[in-house]
């Protein structure tokens, strides 16, 4: 596998183990769980900074590792880990407004990680292009879990709850990720090499 198209965890640590994977997901956990808590309260659904935290992840672990740094973020919330958006943990966050968007966001950072491989995320434009896709997935399951939590609502009613107060930030972090990652792509090979 040539360095293009290794993630940024394969180029800075050539010698792994899986004591060191464990170590990286749980900074990860962190890594999110501060990003979650970066928010303005709306309700239903806070914006927060989670999103990128999930993208940040998934650009430095690609799919697997990104799926599953994620995953162990949402479990440690599930089982009473003050992780999730207000500091808060438990079940009750699962059954809430916002799972579908925590969904969003697991599905997300495999495929943006799958994007990361197969060599994308090191230009502007290509980050543009994977952070795109990424908040599609994200959206339209968050869409969807909101639409069951809300009921009886309309299309408009629901994308003013869930997607439109949501567009200027996402528009923000797609700006600064297009800035910062090509950015950490290239300082962590120069500090491989």
């Amino acid at each position: 596998m040539e360095t293009q198209n290794k993630t940024i965890y394969d180029i800075l640590f050539k010698q792994k183990n899986i004591f060191l994977d464990i170590a990286m997901i749980l900074c990860s956990i962190v890594f999110i769980a501060v990003m979650a808590n970066i928010r303005i309260n709306l309700w239903p659904v806070p914006i927060t900074m989670q999103t990128f935290g999930a993208f940040t992840i998934a650009f430095f672990f690609g799919s697997r590792k990104g799926f599953l740094s994620f995953l162990a973020y949402m479990l440690a919330g599930v089982v009473g880990f003050s992780v999730f958006a207000g500091w808060k943990s438990g079940m009750a966050v699962m059954m809430g407004p916002t799972v579908g968007y925590l969904v969003g966001m697991l599905v997300a950072a495999f495929f943006v990680g799958m994007m990361i491989e197969k060599g994308y995320g090191r230009t502007k434009k290509s980050v543009l292009l994977v952070m795109v896709v990424g908040n599609l997935i994200i959206y339209s399951l968050g869409l969807i879990g909101l639409k069951m939590f809300l009921g009886e609502v309309g299309l408009v009613g629901l994308l003013m709850a869930g997607l439109i107060p949501f567009l200027i930030g996402d528009f923000l972090k797609i700006l600064g990720a297009m800035y910062l990652f090509p950015f950490l792509w290239k300082g962590s090979e120069k500090i491989a090499n």
